[in-house]
């Protein structure tokens, strides 16, 4: 009886985890991100916030919401000064 069970549990577990990485998306969230820690001003004396929304901005691209995460670290690199494409 139990074997039976084992299907269905795997098939819902399967449908809980989160979608695998988009190696191009990843990156350019990465390279973003990086940009941003480079030339953002220094992250402990400046209390701004915009750290914790840019490794929000990380951590949503990590989870597959690329199109969120790459918005955000654009918006937050042209707050800075920084022209970016779309």
């Amino acid at each position: 009886m139990s074997r039976s069970l084992v299907l269905p549990t795997l098939l819902i577990l399967g449908g809980c985890m989160a979608p695998p990485p988009s190696p191009p998306r990843l990156a350019e969230c990465t390279r973003l991100f990086a940009m941003w820690a480079r030339y953002e001003q220094h992250w402990t004396f400046h209390h701004t916030g915009q750290r914790a929304r840019a490794e929000l901005a990380l951590d949503a691209c990590q989870h597959g919401r690329y199109d969120d995460g790459i918005a955000e670290l654009k918006r937050l690199l042209r707050r800075g000064g920084f022209v970016i494409a779309d």
